[in-house]
């Protein structure tokens, strides 16, 4: 048997004794959570500073009304209904929301917007502009 291995052997049973020598309750133990602190993001979300919001002219006088609340909901009024829109990542930087029950996809990008139904495949309203 090696030094290493005998100095091994014997540390190991002291140190298991020493865990077991003293009781400590279980809630000394744990550790505090730090408070939660707002996501930056939650409070201001990346598409905020380029979502074009008002009232859009569109082909075929069509209108189209998107507006964001004090808790960054964005809310699209098509038709005189209101729908609830949900942002969802591109890859292409153009700025995507969506009402999945409905199936409502509004789509920016800086020239002009859209509206569509995915449920549908059918394009509702295109070239839209915020004049």
């Amino acid at each position: 048997m090696t030094f290493l291995q005998r100095v091994s052997a014997l540390t190991l049973p002291l140190l298991l004794a020493a865990c077991a020598s003293e009781n400590v309750p279980l809630t000394d133990t744990k550790p505090v959570p730090a408070p939660l602190q707002p996501v930056a993001a939650a409070i201001n979300p990346a598409w905020a500073g380029r979502l074009a919001t008002g009232t859009f002219s569109c082909e075929m006088g069509n209108k189209v009304e998107v507006k964001v609340d004090a808790g960054n909901n964005v809310n699209l009024v098509w038709k005189g209904s209101t729908y609830k829109m949900t942002p969802v990542s591109t890859s292409t930087g153009a700025l995507r929301f969506e009402d999945k029950g409905d199936g409502l996809v509004w789509i920016q990008i800086p020239s002009k917007s859209m509206l569509l139904n995915s449920k549908i495949g059918q394009q509702l309203a295109n070239d839209c502009k915020n004049r």
